[in-house]
């Protein structure tokens, strides 16, 4: 099944998901290299007042010159960076992966050959916050489990969900990725920065953020920097799951779970957090990229 999805085209594999019916025009405005394999575009409005509508975990058809059929990509930034300002206009953040995918390939281009370019984009997708079929009147909890670039939409969210007056009472983060060796630097792992000072500035809020590290040693643990207090050497395992969960039956009837990652991970994980006691299959979102 996966060798199949993997060899469909992103709108193939998206025909059934909810889009926009409105393209938008942006210029490739800022190119950010975050590691040897990813990087954060910005794609800006051509009109500095047009303002960018969007839910946060949404993704992006974008559509390339030269290029027949459209990529697909997360929206890492918020809404709020979808509202233009007197110092810059509305934007969307993109986190790309190196890859062999032609739309990806294009976007790995050398700045100087894409910088400024013109694009489309399109907005769709459902895996969201607020959740499109989901009654989450009442939702107190929210965890949030990402497995490598899962993390894309979920820091969306996650931003989304602190920028807001009133956010659930308590925010999980769990996110997992895998080292690929050499010394580890927090900075270098995807919006691992920008996750971590987001939570300093919610101190009036309970948050927790648990990293969990694959290919990595307990020395070189010790000798990275830019991690958090709390990390993990291995995968996540059920317990880790029922722990951020919490062991409150009552709390669990009020949490809603986002799962995103590669499709093994994100199948256990979500089939184990709508077995616990407390917790119903659609209260467990998950999107997977195959």
């Amino acid at each position: 099944m996966a060798t199949i999805k993997a060899s469909l085209s992103h709108e193939e594999r998206t025909s059934q998901e909810p889009r926009e019916n409105r393209l938008e025009d942006v210029t490739l405005s800022r190119i950010e290299s975050v590691n040897q394999t990813i990087r954060l575009l910005r794609l800006s409005s051509t009109d500095p007042k047009h303002a960018f509508r969007f839910l946060p975990g949404q993704w992006l058809d974008v559509f390339i010159p030269g290029l027949s059929k459209a990529g697909g990509f997360t929206v890492t930034s918020t809404p709020r960076e979808g509202q233009p300002t007197s110092e810059r206009p509305a934007y969307f953040e993109l986190a790309i992966q190196k890859s062999e995918n032609p739309p990806a390939k294009w976007l790995w281009r050398p700045e100087d050959d894409i910088l400024h370019k013109q694009l489309v984009v399109r907005v769709g997708g459902s895996f969201t916050w607020p959740p499109l079929d989901v009654d989450y009147t009442g939702i107190e909890s929210v965890l949030l489990v990402a497995g490598g670039v899962g993390i894309n939409p979920l820091v969306s969210i996650f931003s989304h969900l602190l920028q807001q007056s009133h956010p659930p009472r308590t925010l999980e983060f769990i996110y997992s990725t895998k080292i690929e060796g050499g010394r580890i630097d927090g900075s270098h792992i995807l919006f691992l920065k920008r996750v971590m000072g987001l939570l300093k500035e919610a101190s009036n809020y309970k948050t927790n953020l648990e990293l969990f590290l694959t290919g990595a040693s307990k020395d070189e643990i010790s000798k990275a920097t830019g991690l958090p207090s709390d990390v993990h050497l291995g995968r996540i395992t059920p317990s880790d799951l029922d722990n951020a969960l919490g062991h409150d039956i009552q709390r669990r009837t009020k949490t809603l779970a986002y799962v995103c990652g590669p499709p093994r991970m994100t199948d256990e994980i979500v089939s184990y957090l709508a077995s616990r006691e407390g917790m119903t299959g659609e209260r467990v979102l998950c999107e997977k990229w195959w």
